[in-house]
């Protein structure tokens, strides 16, 4: 569950807390603001892509023979290029459609990823039919005000680069764009595959408390105890 959306003190009462995954994060940012815009007989689309540290690893050894652990997918074997994969029911767009139906009735997501020939870090971007005509700059009012306060949240008007988010924490997005009859938006967000909130449940002031932390590069999962802040 994302704090930045739903109940902090529910978070803030349990023992046992699952870190939501990196694109379903990055999914349910980008349409929570809007959810009220949601053309009632279509899905948002987000399409996203991945460093390939996001594709996972496998069982390898080292040229001393211990048991190391591989990425699944390399620059090499992408070829410079990149890679569709989960074309239909990935877990993350049930993830988020799931969540997001906390904030309207019967939330579906359309989700496409790939994976990308560097190491880490994910693009996404939100196109999305609306149910009513809304500017741009009305669509950023919309993010700032949904996102204040929320240290981790990054809003900018100009579409984010890797230089936004490369080795750090957080989620940055831009590039709020209105289809020029009013009835699409486009928003693009470049952030790291750990959960935006990861941070918030990792560092809690003065508290501890034992969380299920689920990290979301997916090459590494950890069940641990974790400092949280909220």
């Amino acid at each position: 569950m994302l704090i930045e959306l739903y109940s902090r003190s529910a978070i803030r009462a349990s023992k046992r807390i699952s870190n939501p995954g990196c694109y379903a994060t990055s999914s349910q940012l980008l349409i929570a603001p809007l959810v009220e815009y949601v053309k009632s007989d279509s899905w948002p689309t987000v399409f996203g892509l991945s460093g390939y540290s996001g594709a996972g690893t496998v069982p390898a050894t080292d040229p001393d023979g211990r048991p190391v652990s591989a990425p699944k997918v390399t620059p090499k074997s992408l070829g410079g290029g990149v890679r569709p994969y989960a074309l239909t029911d990935h877990i993350h767009e049930r993830e988020a459609g799931y969540h997001l139906s906390r904030l309207a009735n019967s939330m579906k997501v359309a989700f496409t990823p790939a994976v990308a020939p560097w190491f880490s870090g994910i693009l996404s971007t939100l196109s999305m039919p609306l149910s009513q005509k809304i500017t741009a700059k009305e669509v950023v009012a919309l993010f700032e005000e949904k996102y204040s306060g929320e240290r981790l949240i990054r809003i900018k008007k100009e579409v984010p680069s890797l230089q936004d988010v490369e080795n750090q924490h957080g989620w940055t997005v831009g590039g709020f764009q209105v289809h020029s009859e009013g009835d699409r938006v486009v928003i693009v967000v470049r952030g790291s595959h750990f959960s935006c909130s990861t941070r918030l449940r990792l560092e809690r002031r003065g508290f501890f408390t034992r969380a299920v932390s689920i990290i979301s590069s997916r090459a590494l999962r950890l069940s641990a105890y974790r400092r949280v802040f909220f």
